[in-house]
């Protein structure tokens, strides 16, 4: 009987749907979701006045720029570990996979990185003219019209890693494992920033470690 048919055990003896190295493939599943966790501790929450945007506006900008590549790397690690429950290819994986990328990172690009290069240009400016541009920004990361992407991008993460913690649960993985995959997908609901998305995209890094734990003992096994 093959690994893959008993229950709980985990095993790479299905073709993948990209091959990778043993190495590298854990690199990408693994440290993408560990650092977006850390990086959500630092989130910059300035309060809302011209003074402390402007103050806190190239950390701001450069925070979102950081995370913008590292959202494009924990799609990937999705991928990876969905491809280990051959789900890779599944509508559900591609369509909230494709939404989580298109949407969250147009959002993390407007109401991130802009915010924080408006109010930084603004320095040089006089204070009426700095009202005005904090007047335009202000609500872009809160419940203005781009958070409409936020949303979007976030229901595009709940559908993918939510039809991979069923996927897990049916193939009769470990509790633990599909349990974390239920919590990754639903935390993000309370945002990005700590400490929901820290929660959210570790309990993603803990699902995949477990999983690969399982997966290297199931493949030393006689």
């Amino acid at each position: 009987m093959s690994a893959e048919s008993v229950p709980g055990s985990a095993s790479y003896s299905a073709e993948p749907t990209w091959p990778l190295p043993v190495s590298l493939r854990r690199v990408l599943l693994l440290v993408p979701p560990l650092l977006l966790a850390g990086l959500e501790v630092v989130h910059p929450q300035p309060q809302m006045n011209v003074q402390a945007l402007m103050d806190a506006s190239t950390w701001f900008a450069t925070f979102h720029a950081i995370q913008l590549g590292l959202i494009g790397l924990v799609g990937v690690s999705v991928l990876l570990l969905a491809d280990s429950f051959r789900r890779a290819t599944a509508w559900a994986t591609r369509i909230g996979i494709g939404m989580f990328l298109v949407f969250f990172s147009a959002y993390d690009t407007l109401a991130g990185i802009g915010t924080g290069l408006a109010m930084r240009s603004a320095r040089t400016l006089s204070a009426a003219q700095q009202e005005g541009v904090f007047l335009i920004v202000k609500d872009w990361p809160g419940l203005a019209a781009p958070f409409a992407l936020s949303i979007l991008g976030t229901a595009g993460w709940v559908v993918a890693v939510g039809a991979l913690a069923l996927a897990a649960r049916r193939q009769a993985a470990p509790r633990r494992e599909w349990i974390l995959l239920v919590f990754a997908a639903v935390l993000l609901l309370g945002g990005h920033p700590f400490p929901w998305g820290t929660l959210a995209f570790g309990c993603f890094f803990i699902a995949a470690l477990l999983y690969e734990l399982r997966a290297g003992r199931a493949g030393a096994s006689p």
